[in-house]
């Protein structure tokens, strides 16, 4: 995705925002009718927040049209993850279990918002604002498995040059930082990190992700920048399970590792 030409969400925003008008009501009026404050309604027109599906089912409903926001809403959602990427989002959707090494950022299942956005905003520069907000949104809305009632299990190894690399300002990192240790504290998310005085260990290649399923092969995925590679032959699965394992064999223990978040998180 570039910032040449509208993005889906700039014309999403665009056709609101002619509708509202065409009928002449204001933001805070056309909020109330389908459930959302004005601001929020605000936000969407300026291209600085992604509409809900119930947001565009709202806006068709109220406008007259024939799903044509719900169509809308649809490209948006096509047009947020990169090619490379969507192959992943069902595979985190089915999974039990996710286990993962990360030696770069915080996986994108545990990230706040506000890290996602300094992430992607400093990592796509040519981006418009209304594309990088897709892309945000796109990565939130990855997470509503962790609300289902059968959330999978996730157990991340994470290198702990992660934990004190300042992404976005000391405020985001310190609200990253609490977003870990609360998943971490909890049930169903296991966090380990892999500290500075840890000896040999496997992890160079890049992050590695594997996907377990309650009726299917385990797959993994590896990335590299601006790529990534689905990986569902046997032997080649099998080979990355026993690097994850590897790695986590090498890093702090769950308990360990959640006291070492905590020191950082104190000091920064």
């Amino acid at each position: 995705m570039t910032g040449a030409g509208p993005t889906p969400l700039a014309t999403f925003a665009a056709e609101v925002r002619a509708h509202r008008n065409r009928l002449g009501w204001s933001q805070v009026a056309l909020g109330e009718k389908i459930g959302y404050s004005g601001s929020f309604v605000s936000d969407v027109e300026r291209c600085e927040r992604q509409p809900s599906p119930d947001f565009a089912r709202g806006c068709d409903r109220e406008f007259g049209l024939p799903e044509t926001m719900v169509r809308l809403y649809a490209l948006i959602q096509r047009n947020a993850y990169p090619a490379w990427f969507s192959p992943v989002v069902p595979l985190e959707r089915k999974a039990v279990r996710i286990h993962g090494w990360q030696p770069f950022v915080i996986p994108g299942l545990l990230q706040t918002e506000e890290y996602a956005r300094e992430l992607i905003r400093v990592s796509r520069p040519q981006d418009s604002a209304a594309a990088v907000e897709e892309l945000v949104t796109a990565r939130m809305e990855r997470q509503a498995i962790l609300a289902r009632d059968d959330p999978p299990m996730l157990w991340y190894v994470l290198d702990e040059g992660i934990l004190h690399r300042v992404v976005g300002s000391a405020e985001v990192m310190d609200a990253q930082l609490e977003r870990l240790i609360t998943a971490a504290s909890a049930g169903g998310t296991a966090i380990q990190v892999l500290s500075f005085s840890a000896g040999d260990q496997p992890g160079a290649d890049g992050p590695l992700t594997v996907y377990e399923f309650p009726d299917a092969p385990t797959a993994c995925y590896t990335e590299c920048y601006r790529g990534g590679r689905l990986v569902e032959e046997n032997s080649e699965v099998a080979d990355m399970i026993t690097t994850v394992s590897m790695i986590r064999a090498a890093a702090l223990s769950p308990r360990a590792s959640l006291e070492l978040m905590r020191r950082i998180r104190r000091t920064t």
